[in-house]
């Protein structure tokens, strides 16, 4: 359970029409590329379109051992750049759309629930209003 002052990050995984696949809470002080594989344990066969936050050589194994392709680019520091398709990388515009459309909720961008649980349920919630409206 979160407490005042200890920040948590929102990890999601949506598919290409922008629905919910996987969502989680993770730590303010965890790495992105440690959620990862949580995020596409059931992804078998797909484009994995995600930001540099992901990158990782062992991520990217992970992906392609399930069938799946990655298309991430590499982080500025990495020794050798990494290939990945950069047409198919805009549409990673759609997981920014999604999380600015949980944003226009007041009460999750300001994060008024204190507790982990709370502030999923209110996630969840936003959510099924964006699909149903």
């Amino acid at each position: 359970m979160s407490r005042a002052g200890i920040s948590t990050k929102l990890h999601v995984a949506v598919s290409g029409d922008g629905r919910l696949v996987c969502g989680f809470l993770s730590g303010g002080n965890r790495n992105d590329v440690v959620a990862a594989p949580e995020l596409v344990e059931d992804v078998y066969g797909r484009f994995v379109i995600a930001d540099k936050g992901y990158d990782s050589d062992g991520f990217r194994r992970l992906l392609v051992s399930n069938g799946n392709v990655p298309v991430i680019p590499g982080r500025s520091n990495r020794k050798a750049p990494v290939e990945y398709d950069k047409v198919r990388y805009q549409k990673r515009g759609l997981v920014e759309r999604v999380f600015g459309r949980l944003k226009e909720n007041r009460r999750l961008a300001l994060r008024y629930e204190k507790s982990d649980s709370g502030f999923l349920g209110f996630v969840l919630f936003a959510f099924m209003k964006s699909y149903l409206c």
